[in-house]
């Protein structure tokens, strides 16, 4: 069972290869997934753009662990940042396995910043796992008068048939 496993994961690894520094999403799909095979100590980067404000943006890093050939130390963290210039905006941060959501951030430029170390004798594999909710658009001011403005003519219109 443990050679089999060892062996699935051997295949996946040559499979994926190894992960660029930085992985470009572009706009961000309803569901991104980006896995990375790593050695000694790591920091890969995935880009994304919002090109709407979301009500939550959900993410989950987990490692492949075959211990001891593949695996990553616990002090592995994801951290969510917005791009903001000559100095980025830090947003979260939280540990693998740690189902995450972030609420109500604006459009915009963000990276997830994975890091950590590999300590499996091949290193270690991870998969991070982002979706997003659109937020639900909010009548103006001006299109609930409109409403008003509309019911109040329906409201005199109806007085005027009556009388």
């Amino acid at each position: 069972m443990k050679k089999t496993l060892i062996a699935a994961v051997a295949g996946g690894l040559l499979s994926v290869g190894t992960a660029n520094a930085a992985t470009d999403w572009g706009t961000h799909a309803p569901i991104e997934t980006g896995i990375a095979s790593v050695t000694g100590s790591f920091s890969e980067i995935f880009n994304f753009t919002l090109t709407a404000p979301t009500t939550t943006l959900s993410t989950l890093a987990t490692s492949a662990t075959a211990e001891p050939v593949f695996s990553l130390s616990a002090d592995s963290m994801v951290w969510l940042y917005k791009e903001a210039g000559a100095v980025d905006s830090f947003v979260a941060a939280y540990s693998f396995g740690t189902l995450f959501t972030a609420s109500n951030l604006m459009s915009g430029d963000y990276y997830y910043k994975v890091t950590g170390t590999a300590t499996g004798s091949l290193g270690g594999v991870f998969a991070l796992t982002s979706t997003t909710a659109p937020l639900a658009p909010i009548p103006e001011a001006d299109t609930y008068a409109m409403m008003l403005a509309g019911l109040g003519m329906l409201g005199l219109m109806a007085k005027r048939r009556m009388s």
